[in-house]
């Protein structure tokens, strides 16, 4: 314990440091502490003074209603210089020990959204960063998977992480050049980040719900801050030699249709999703196809075994990953460990929804996957990667029963309806067929809310879709191959 006295607010003042980097100050008429790990972005020091720039919990609203981080700066006057340079250096050498980044590589997607990113950044993300001496590269993307190439060619030894600012397309972009890389392992140790400023921002939601923190851009530039990272299991998509990697989402039927054809109506924000759901269930859609499946232990008995006939079609379906990681695509190609044709279960017929997710929240008010946090985070070891991915099935069901449904999504009670199965999963294998009894061929698959795959006569050009519609793909996750910032 370390103490000494100092002047604050007019008044001398006991300060004291203890070994596990609590600082109170107290006077006879005022006491008051910062954990410098939790609370406190950075310091600054003058002749005689000492700052504390903190972002610490406190009461907010009317009669201190609600609990919220407020930022604050507390100064403190020392009798001499001396022994400010003893306290700052003893208090920033606890800061530099927590692993907390020095320069960051931040990515601005300027059209996403409602085309705010920018403005996000400079107004309340860079204020935090020079409040914590963090410092910084800035790029904005200009181009569709522009992130994707930075990534794959940056020098990551001069960075401590990546963060996006943006939804999370973005992230997914990164994501796909790291693992593109040659040194992919090397590169996959580069802590992610991001900043919420896209129209559906599920992995910001989720890594701040994981820590028990408001959603929002402070404090999400603040868990960056702090320099907490947890592992993240990521999905590996693969249809013949086309590969690609996602973080947070796949989605065939109802949900990948407003997730695109939505984007029309973008400049509403998330908005968008409410109003072209209503249409989309009012003019229900119903797709033909195939769906195969390996459960997560303790979900075998969910739904039924694969047949003869249907273990013939199965077989043909999936694709031959009997290769050498990096062989075929120069970086990393997805999990090598294809379960036996006995393990998997197929469903064939309509689907009016098919979505695998790999972290709680699809955007920050949808609670797609609430299993996908069954312990508290403080007591797991590695939260966010359980090394298994959440599926929802939807097949038949009424246009009120799926509003019902769907109005329960923002607090994850969807799973308890009868219309829907929900179950974990190892690995997934998709047919996807064309629209029952109507005149589009073929739906959307949607890969962390960006097209992956459209059917003909789908809304949009498809001619630069990463895949191709109506072929297999095949679905697997790799435990842990990514870190998060995370609060």
């Amino acid at each position: 314990m370390w103490s000494e006295d100092v002047e604050h607010d007019g008044r001398i003042a006991k300060l004291t440091l203890s070994e596990d980097g609590v600082l109170c100050w107290t006077n006879s008429a005022f006491s008051d502490s910062v954990i410098l790990r939790e609370d406190v972005l950075g310091l600054s020091r003058d002749r005689f003074t000492l700052t504390l720039f903190t972002f610490k919990l406190g009461k907010v609203g009317c009669f201190g209603s609600s609990s919220s981080r407020v930022r604050k700066d507390v100064v403190l006057h020392f009798r001499d210089s001396n022994t400010l340079d003893s306290w700052y250096q003893r208090m920033q050498a606890f800061l530099d020990n927590q692993g907390r980044p020095k320069r960051l590589y931040i990515l601005i997607n300027p059209f996403g959204g409602k085309k705010l990113a920018k403005r996000i950044f400079q107004q309340k993300v860079k204020p935090f960063l020079s409040a914590a001496g963090v410092s910084f590269t800035l790029q904005e993307t200009e181009y569709r998977n522009h992130a994707k190439e930075l990534a794959k060619s940056m020098e990551i030894s001069q960075y401590d992480g990546i963060v996006c600012v943006s939804g999370d397309g973005l992230l997914l972009e990164v994501l796909n050049g790291l693992l593109a890389r040659s040194d992919w392992k090397m590169a996959m140790k580069m802590r992610l980040g991001v900043i919420p400023a896209g129209t559906g921002n599920g992995m910001a939601k989720s890594v701040l719900h994981y820590g028990n923190e408001s959603y929002n851009v402070e404090n999400a530039t603040f868990a960056i801050i702090r320099g907490n990272t947890h592992s993240l299991d990521v999905a590996t998509v693969v249809q013949g030699q086309n590969v690609h990697h996602s973080v947070l989402s796949l989605a065939w039927g109802i949900v990948a249709d407003v997730d695109i054809e939505s984007e029309r109506f973008r400049g509403l924000g998330e908005l968008r999703n409410d109003i072209y759901s209503l249409i989309r269930i009012t003019r229900l859609r119903k797709y033909r196809g195939t769906l195969a499946y390996v459960p997560a232990p303790g979900y075998e008995g969910s739904l039924d075994h694969i047949s003869r006939e249907d273990s013939d079609l199965l077989s043909s379906s999936i694709p031959d990953m009997n290769i050498e990681k990096g062989q075929q695509w120069g970086g990393y190609s997805g999990s090598m460990s294809v379960p036996e044709k006995s393990e998997w279960r197929i469903m064939n017929g309509n689907f009016i929804l098919v979505w695998l997710m790999n972290v709680p929240w699809a955007t920050q008010t949808v609670l797609a996957a609430p299993k996908a946090e069954v312990i508290p985070v403080r007591n797991l070891k590695e939260p966010l990667s359980d090394g298994f991915l959440d599926l929802l099935i939807i097949k038949e069901c009424s246009r009120r029963e799926l509003l019902k449904s769907f109005l329960k999504l923002s607090d994850g009670t969807h799973v308890k309806s009868k219309i829907m199965d929900y179950l974990k999963v190892r690995a997934v294998c998709l047919a996807p067929g064309g629209q029952v009894n109507g005149g589009v061929e073929g739906g959307y698959i949607s890969l962390d809310g960006e097209v992956l795959a459209r059917g003909a006569g789908a809304y949009g050009d498809g001619s630069k879709d990463p895949m191709c519609y109506g072929s297999s793909i095949y679905i697997t996750v790799e435990k842990g191959l990514a870190t998060v910032f995370c609060a």
